[in-house]
């Protein structure tokens, strides 16, 4: 199976799916992750591309770059285009994006983008970063035995663990709470939460 993963900039799609996404990896399914910047509004372009390409790595995934400006990340045809040629390329069987409810105009943008994009994709869920909003999720990963798969792949990007605008809190430590909070509702220590667009059962079925 051919797993998409997309996200605004660096270290959004492993705060929201690091754990799930080492867990399909290593079940034997083909990671590609698309990052639509270099997040070169919370740091420097290059040091936060090594980072990702660091995190990439560890995820044994293809990583593609949008090449879209940090913080200007308009919804347009270019935007939209540019998610429909890296579908075209990789046929996914499922994307993993950003929610569209945030406040980070990044994120909504981007978001609303990936619904266009993948209009015709049978399998499209959301995950949740720091930023978003009146997230209610209904599918849930147990992540238990891979937190630290996950806190590692946040720790390549170390430039940003402390950027979180609230004093002495960490990205680690945000993570963290989210996974045991998200585990709580799924009745298990650790988790990740999602908001699916659309998800085949047939899909379900071929994940086990």
């Amino acid at each position: 199976m051919k797993i998409l993963g997309i996200g605004a900039h660096p270290d959004d799609i492993e705060f929201g799916c690091g754990g799930t996404f080492y867990k399909l990896v290593r079940s034997g399914h083909t990671l590609n992750m698309l990052v639509m910047s270099r997040g070169d509004a919370g740091g420097s372009p290059g040091i936060r591309q090594k980072e990702q390409e660091k995190s990439a790595r560890f995820l044994n995934a293809r990583l593609y770059w949008g090449d879209f400006k940090d913080t200007d990340i308009a919804l347009s045809r270019d935007l939209i285009q540019a998610v429909e040629n890296k579908i075209k390329l990789i046929k996914p069987d499922i994307i993993f994006a950003c929610y569209h409810d945030d406040t980070h105009q990044d994120h909504r943008n981007v978001s609303d983008a990936v619904v266009t994009a993948a209009r015709y994709l049978r399998n499209l869920i959301f995950y949740e970063v720091p930023t978003t909003l009146n997230f209610v999720p209904d599918l849930f990963v147990d992540i238990g035995g891979l937190i630290n798969k996950k806190v590692h792949m946040l720790k390549c990007h170390s430039s940003q663990v402390y950027k979180t605008r609230v004093q002495n809190l960490s990205i680690i430590e945000s993570a963290k709470s989210a996974a045991i909070f998200r585990g709580y509702q799924d009745r298990v220590k650790y988790a990740e939460a999602f908001v699916p667009q659309r998800l085949s059962l047939d899909f379900i079925l071929k994940l086990k």
